[in-house]
């Protein structure tokens, strides 16, 4: 799904379960990008066109963890608060995926201006910004997969109660 501008309004009357569809297919476009970055990384050893994928994505991942925050976790804390805990925590790793967008990534499009050839240091912060982006694509990922696995299926479960 394209993400069309910072000025996205949440659609509060898109039906749950065409939604939980909608946020996994965008899970999935968002796989094909982390692809992108794991094979520029690792592949083309090219750590600044990593870092500028993930800078184009950061908008719409941002807006998709805000929809389930909207959405999601009030579906879930009114029809399946006994059961929120878990996905309490998972919806709680929006924070880092935040934060790295917002702050860290900043100072690795920093740290890959830089000729990685001219000093040591700069050898070594080239290899700290590769193992960085390669520990946001996994834990993108990890994150994904338990909401797919815990999250999903609980606020599909909870639309159904009265």
């Amino acid at each position: 799904m394209a993400y069309s501008g910072r000025n996205r309004k949440i659609n509060f009357n898109e039906p749950i379960p065409q939604m939980i569809e909608r946020l996994t297919r965008e899970h999935r476009s968002f796989e094909s990008k982390l692809e992108e970055v794991e094979h520029s990384v690792n592949i083309n050893n090219d750590s600044g066109y990593a870092a500028q994928i993930i800078r184009n994505m950061s908008e719409s991942v941002i807006h998709h963890a805000v929809e389930e925050e909207a959405r999601l976790m009030r579906v879930i804390m009114q029809k399946a608060k006994q059961e929120s805990a878990e996905s309490i925590k998972i919806m709680q790793e929006h924070n880092w995926v935040m934060n790295f967008l917002k702050n860290r990534l900043t100072g690795i499009e920093k740290t890959v201006k830089f000729d990685s050839e001219t000093q040591p240091q700069q050898q070594h912060d080239e290899e700290q910004t590769k193992k960085e982006l390669i520990e946001f694509v996994t834990n993108l990922r990890e994150h994904f997969l338990e909401e797919e696995q815990i999250v999903f299926p609980l606020v599909l479960k909870a639309n159904l109660l009265q």
